[in-house]
């Protein structure tokens, strides 16, 4: 789910169209499983300054930063915790 965007294409400034709670919940037990666990990146791109944080996949920009050296197991634990980020 990417909002209102076509899949793949990155919308800048759309807040409005962010993944809601149920997105990010919907896909844990499909991250539970996955080798590798794949991004939780929605292609909506807006860091909130307060709190370095992306509106649309809810990582800070240090997950972002570090997503592709993580292991399996750090990545599952962002993951749980997006739901809880909700705006």
């Amino acid at each position: 789910m990417t909002g209102n965007a076509p899949i793949g294409q990155v919308v800048r400034d759309a807040v409005d169209t962010a993944p809601p709670t149920a997105w990010f919940e919907a896909r844990l037990p499909e991250v539970a499983a996955a080798s590798p666990v794949p991004s939780p990146c929605a292609n909506i791109c807006k860091i909130d300054a307060a709190t370095d944080t992306c509106f649309g996949c809810r990582r800070t920009l240090a997950e972002i930063a570090a997503w592709s050296r993580m292991s399996d197991a750090d990545k599952r634990v962002v993951w749980l915790q997006l739901p809880g980020r909700e705006r």
